[in-house]
């Protein structure tokens, strides 16, 4: 049983975008998928999609796949953003981690793909529990706040503690 996943794919070449989403399915996956070629049908999918992953081509006419990284981030999504070269060399990698990106792959080297998808999939469930949690816990505290400040002084055995 093959197990659904939503991929917005960044790259100029049909048959690579085909190569990517084979070796998806021969990880066990189902995808549904959007390619987008341009800057603004990136903006516009990332509008109206809700994606699982991103997979982006490193060199793309018009914008690169850095620049498709940097509006990911600029919207504020937290989804896996996966870069893939086929001439892409250390520096770039490294500068395109620094940048935010969650992984880099070269696509002669595409039996990395599934299991980089996968460590990506857990690490945002593991976020998005971190921020949940930390929202739940800002709540509370503001539940006890807004209780202790509407408390009367209240009185121990040694003196009369005032709440703020």
């Amino acid at each position: 049983m093959s197990i659904p996943l939503r991929i917005l794919i960044i790259e100029d070449y049909a048959d690579d975008a085909l190569i990517l989403l084979r070796e998806v399915r021969l990880g066990g996956y189902a995808p549904t998928y959007l390619r987008v070629q341009t800057e603004e049908e990136l903006r516009l999918a990332l509008e109206q999609g809700e994606w699982d992953v991103i997979l982006s081509d490193y060199r793309l006419p018009g914008f690169s796949g850095l620049d498709a990284l940097r509006i990911v981030q600029g919207m504020g999504l937290d989804v896996p953003f996966i870069l893939i070269s086929g001439t892409m060399g250390e520096d770039l990698a490294v500068e395109a981690m620094r940048a935010g990106c969650h992984d880099y792959l070269i696509k002669k080297h595409l039996a990395r793909l599934v299991p980089a998808i996968e460590r990506e999939l857990r690490e945002v469930q593991v976020r998005r529990a971190r921020r949940d949690a930390e929202a739940a816990l800002r709540a509370s505290e503001a539940r006890y706040r807004n209780l202790v400040e509407r408390l009367p002084a209240v009185r121990d055995d040694r003196a009369v503690v005032i709440r703020p």
